[in-house]
This record gives C-alpha cells, sequence and structure tokens, in this order.
C-alpha cells in the first residue's frame, strides 16, 4: 500500500501498491491521476500560487488597513489604524508559516518566510538608513 494525498482535499489516501490511472477521492470524490512511475511535473519544482499566496496574504490586510488610515481616518485614528495595520502583518505571516508546515505546502512557507523576512527589514533596517 502507499499513501498518497489527494491533490484537490489534501487528504491521505491509500492506494495498492502498483496502481496508476484516473482514481475518484473518497472524500471529495473529485478525480485524479496517480502515476508513481511519471517524472516530477513543473508544479513539483515550484508552486507559484503557494509562493504567491505566502508571499501576499500577510500583507494585503495590511496594505488595505494603511489604505483605510490614510483615505478614510482622520486625527489620532489614523495613528491608531496604522499602527494596528501595521502589527498585523507580523501576526497574519506567523499564522500562514504555521498552516504551510501543518499542510506541507513548502511554497507557501517559503513566500511566507520571504514576506515576514521584508517587513523585518521594513522595521528594523530602513529606519537606520533614514
Amino acid at each position: 500500500m502507499v499513501e498518497i494525498q489527494c491533490p484537490h482535499c489534501i487528504e491521505s489516501i491509500e492506494l495498492d501498491d502498483g496502481v496508476f490511472g484516473l482514481f475518484e477521492c473518497p472524500y471529495c470524490e473529485k478525480e485524479f491521476e496517480w502515476n508513481p512511475e511519471e517524472d516530477a511535473s513543473d508544479d513539483d519544482l515550484f508552486n507559484t500560487k503557494d509562493f504567491l499566496i505566502g508571499l501576499c496574504g500577510p500583507a494585503i490586510p495590511s496594505a488595505i488597513g494603511i489604505f483605510y488610515s490614510f483615505v478614510f481616518a482622520e486625527g489620532w485614528d489614523s495613528l491608531i489604524v496604522f499602527a494596528l495595520s501595521m502589527l498585523i502583518w507580523p501576526v497574519i505571516a506567523i499564522v500562514f508559516l504555521i498552516f504551510g508546515f501543518i499542510a506541507g505546502r513548502r511554497f507557501m512557507v517559503f513566500g511566507t518566510s520571504l514576506s515576514f523576512v521584508l517587513i523585518l527589514i521594513s522595521f528594523f533596517v530602513l529606519p537606520i538608513f533614514h
């Protein structure tokens, strides 16, 4: 028996050794192809979707908050919204890192790590040159 993950729902499925072809996932009922003899596909080499989710996912809520603080908020509210928007980025990045490790999505972990490094650089390195 070999244990694989469904490419649609990421559930573990057991298949007999030496079998290949089209299979239906017992969990999500979607079809997937399994051929253990195939070479690695481009998706296995670099998963762009997971990388971009990890890179941009933590930044989007912060960007929305920063935009809101400049356009709609006034006075001290603007400063508070800006500060909270900047502080939420590392928190969301840590959540994405934990999810990526648990789900085994290494390119999401790589993208999130890069996002985390970029925010740390913007917090600690860029102010030195100001």
